[in-house]
């Protein structure tokens, strides 16, 4: 079983990275090697993105009907696909069928990610390897997103292609180790089945959709979500486009960003530990505001002082990113409707789900104005989940003025 995990693990960090590919060189590539324009690109992968956001119910029932193994394979070969067709693409409509062909591709995936975890481990086994997978996550996706913004600048329009289909064959290769692993039963979480199908019983998307103040926390935590996935999105075409300035510098941000993240986040969520779950998320939207205001005059210093502000932003990305992270999951665990803890799970996830759609229409539409009101919205979005998070605090007080849990060394 310790290979099995061993071979998932791995399948998963080559995942990370895929995808840590994509995410910041998404809109250069659109613009750069596929001639089309900041604003168009941005959109049509934004609407691709929501588009693929319906396919999420009918992933979760693919699972039940045939397991997660095969719907994981299943989702890396659609995204090999969709990767392998990037290179092609040249207008708004066809990035748009593009982007919901990988987008189902990843939610096939991530619906089935933890539950295959969970056949393959059991007891406290199960939450380590959730754990190595975050911090792996990170480390694929930052070292993606570093070698992205610096490859732009000395790459031609075969290079572009050349890295796209580079990046299906990541995807072509997790496919192919978690084949190596056999059908797993349901055994492993017998357990874990049956308090599910409890509470499927039990529960209802009434107890869930009336909740007013667990819904609240959810539309307050996509501040949280948004910030995470703005923070490094446009870095790269702004110091290329904008700042014309060498793309070390957000390859630098980027790279610093990952490595705290995934040095700091055992260590910061051990000193939120004894503290109210209100007071790290607090600390992190206001870390977020403060390093998103410091974006905003990149434009009118002088380029060795903006790269000195882009160094701090990300130092200060990173930190808010450990701090909010853990702590949301753990309050919306708690603030769960009882009984209806999965129905309540799935909206949850499209607070995370909703904001990766949405960031790069959105950035783009921001940045295509200009650079100081993009960093200015986006800093003003986590300060507005200050009050919020002091009015939820009063009517969750179970979910956000617990502690947060200890983590084990």
């Amino acid at each position: 079983m310790l290979r099995h995990r061993r071979i998932f693990l791995a399948a998963t960090l080559i995942d990370a990275l895929g995808s840590g590919l994509w995410v910041p060189f998404a809109l250069l590539f659109l613009v750069h090697g596929q001639g089309m324009g900041l604003l168009d690109a941005g959109t049509s992968l934004s609407t691709g993105a929501l588009l693929a956001l319906v396919t999420g119910p009918a992933t979760g029932a693919a699972m039940d009907r045939f397991g997660p193994r095969a719907l994981l394979i299943a989702g890396n070969l659609v995204r090999v696909g969709a990767f392998c067709a990037y290179p092609l693409v040249h207008t708004g409509w066809q990035v748009i069928v593009v982007s919901v062909v990988a987008g189902f591709g990843d939610r096939l995936f991530w619906t089935c990610n933890a539950p295959m975890v969970a056949r393959l481990t059991s007891g406290s086994a199960t939450d380590r390897m959730l754990a190595t997978q975050t911090v792996g996550r990170f480390a694929g996706a930052g070292v993606g997103a570093a070698a992205m913004a610096v490859l732009p600048t000395i790459t031609s329009q075969a290079a572009f292609h050349a890295l796209a289909y580079l990046n299906a064959a990541s995807f072509a290769v997790a496919a192919v180790l978690i084949a190596l692993l056999p059908e797993l039963s349901r055994e492993s979480s017998h357990q874990g089945a049956e308090l599910s199908h409890e509470s499927s019983a039990s529960g209802s998307w009434r107890a869930v959709l009336t909740n007013r103040p667990f819904t609240g926390f959810c539309v307050t935590h996509t501040a949280f979500t948004l910030a995470s996935a703005s923070k490094f999105a446009v870095l790269p075409i702004v110091v290329r486009d904008l700042l014309h300035g060498p793309q070390w510098i957000a390859g630098t941000a980027i790279t610093l960003g990952t490595v705290v993240v995934v040095t700091a986040q055992r260590p910061i969520v051990s000193l939120l530990a004894g503290r109210s779950r209100t007071a790290g998320l607090l600390g992190a939207a206001t870390l977020f505001a403060v390093s998103f205001a410091l974006l905003i005059p990149l434009e009118i210093v002088p380029l060795t002082v903006a790269a000195a502000l882009i160094l701090v932003a990300s130092l200060g990305f990173s930190v808010a990113e450990a701090m909010f992270g853990p702590t949301g999951t753990a309050a919306a665990a708690a603030a769960a409707p009882a009984g209806s803890e999965g129905r309540a799970s799935s909206i949850f996830q499209l607070s995370w789900g909703l904001p990766v759609a949405l960031a790069p229409g959105l950035l783009a539409v921001l940045l295509s104005v200009s650079n100081a009101l993009t960093w200015s919205v986006l800093a003003l979005t986590c300060t507005a989940a200050v009050p919020a998070l002091l009015v939820l605090r009063k009517k969750l007080p179970g979910a956000l003025r617990e502690p947060s849990p200890a983590v084990a060394g």
